[in-house]
């Protein structure tokens, strides 16, 4: 997920206690780009940009049903 959509995401959302703090989407920016090399480590990438949460569940499973 591109980081300004994460933002808009979690702008909001006060269960995410790493990023309760962050008050801009700058600091999301930064906070990815920290972990950015980790996230590349995975071994499935979904791209969430523009998808629900139920297309991305099903996403999840499939590759889950898959192994």
């Amino acid at each position: 997920l591109e980081p300004k959509y994460l933002f808009s995401r979690i702008k909001m959302n006060k269960r995410r206690p790493l990023l309760n703090s962050k008050s801009s989407e700058q600091d999301v920016i930064n906070l990815y780009e920290k972990r950015k090399k980790i996230y590349s480590l995975a071994d499935y990438k979904i791209n969430c940009n523009s998808k629900t949460k139920d297309k991305i569940v099903k996403e999840i499973l499939k590759i889950y049903e898959s192994i």
